[in-house]
């Protein structure tokens, strides 16, 4: 089981499942602060960008992204739940750095 390799904990199946909805509340709490630290340094990458008159979309920059992120969770996600999570967290990034400075 993929979950008892990563957590080397005791397995899903010893845990309640009241436990297991905490533990994945606590586990959404940390991922969403870590995008909206994510997104604050986005929001400089696209004043950076603004300034120096360069494009928001970087499409060499975002296929090494979704490939260094497949990399780093092949024994954990399949591929494509990599690249439907990397679209989504790339796609709000351009959003966001299209905005202009302030917003």
């Amino acid at each position: 089981m993929v979950w008892f390799k990563i957590m080397g904990k005791e397995t899903a199946s010893q845990k309640s499942l009241e436990t297991l909805r905490r533990e994945i509340d606590e586990l959404d709490r940390q991922l969403f602060l870590l995008i909206a630290k994510r997104m604050a340094v986005v929001r400089e990458i696209g004043d950076r960008k603004r300034s120096q008159g360069l494009p928001v979309s970087d499409p060499v920059r975002e296929a090494l992204l979704k490939a260094k992120l497949k990399e780093f969770s092949a024994a954990v996600l399949e591929p494509w739940h990599v690249e439907e999570l990397a679209s989504v967290i790339l796609r709000i990034s351009r959003d966001l750095q299209s905005q202009k400075e302030g917003k």
